[in-house]
């Protein structure tokens, strides 16, 4: 043999050496776990991440042990009250047995399928036993989420025991009527909101009714009391006025004559006034003859101590002077 082939046997002999030595490490990364396979047939499960090694002819199966979320497309499922919707969810799941995981579905991708299927006929169950309306409620009382963890509880006991899978959580992304009779369905929405507001509004009509004639009452009731109240307050004045008219005519009647004949002149006459009357008109008999002497207090013994003192009229002398006679005002 010569020394070039010898050369080519020692570098193919190394670089089968180095290709055997590459093929015993196996390094697992934090988020992953691996199984060593034989074969096909699985071996040795490794979970703690590292450098470890295998036997060359051995081959190793990864698998992420993170949490997965799967958001498959919506289908369409019955409710209760034979309501056709198109129901959307996610669903957020990881491997919890390997082995089994490796037995029943063996890929990940394999696994979304079947938690697809199984979260499917798992909601269609659920939603087949509740009424639209309560599913769509606002509030506590809506049923979303009970339904959305009776579904997690029955989908992760049959996906842990046979394809060794935990379900973490469900949860409906979307609640929908179908294309087909999604316009029809919301028209049939608007026309009994539509219903509703007029109920409303006529309530609210009759009840606004009601209020005003309430008030108009109330209004007629109190202006009643008013003018009643008033009518008896100008009666009271009207005869307080009277009362005190009639005493006063009653302590001096020439006085009280007097001055309403000071107030018949001052209403009939003024700078543009002209009367033609005779001179012995009792109407101009003040102008004429002046205010009368007051009368004689009566004599006697005992009586003039009880004599009405005289009115305060000056003597004839002053009223001269002062231009109180009846030829002084005219």
């Amino acid at each position: 043999m010569t020394r070039t082939a010898i050369r080519s046997v020692l570098v193919g002999t190394a670089l089968a050496a180095l290709l055997a030595a590459f093929r015993t490490l196996v390094v697992v990364d934090q988020a992953e776990v691996a199984y060593v396979t034989e074969f096909g047939r699985p071996v040795r499960l490794i979970e703690r991440p590292g450098l470890t090694f295998k036997w060359p002819h051995q081959s190793t199966r990864r698998f992420d042990k993170r949490l997965q979320v799967d958001s498959p497309p919506p289908r369409e499922m019955l409710t209760q009250d034979k309501k056709n919707l198109q129901v959307a969810w996610s669903i957020a799941w990881k491997i919890a047995d390997v082995d089994t995981f490796l037995a029943s579905v063996r890929t990940m991708p394999d696994a979304s399928a079947r938690l697809e299927d199984l979260a499917a006929s798992v909601l269609a169950a659920e939603l087949g036993g509740r009424d639209l309306s309560g599913l769509v409620a606002v509030g506590e009382s809506s049923a979303l989420e009970a339904l959305a963890d009776d579904a997690r509880r029955r989908i992760d006991d049959q996906a842990e025991s046979e394809y060794g899978v935990e379900v973490v959580d469900v949860q409906l992304r979307r609640l929908n009527y179908p294309v087909e009779v999604r316009e029809a369905v919301f028209e049939q929405i608007r026309a009994e909101r539509r219903r509703v507001a007029a109920a409303t509004r006529a309530e609210g009509e009759s009840q606004a009714r009601q209020i005003r004639s309430a008030a108009d009452l109330e209004r007629s009731r109190m202006l009643a009391e008013a003018e009643a109240d008033a009518a008896r307050l100008i009666g009271e004045g009207e005869a307080a006025a009277t009362r005190i008219a009639n005493e006063a005519h009653a302590a001096d009647p020439d006085f009280y004559r007097f001055l309403k004949t000071l107030d018949a002149y001052r209403a009939a006459i003024d700078d543009r006034t002209t009367l033609v009357l005779s001179a012995d008109s009792p109407f101009l008999k003040l102008l004429t003859e002046g205010i009368p002497e007051p009368p004689e207090p009566p004599s006697g013994p005992g009586i003039a101590a009880e004599a009405p003192p005289a009115p305060a009229t000056a003597p004839a002398s002053d009223r001269d002077e002062h231009g109180a006679t009846g030829e002084g005002e005219d």
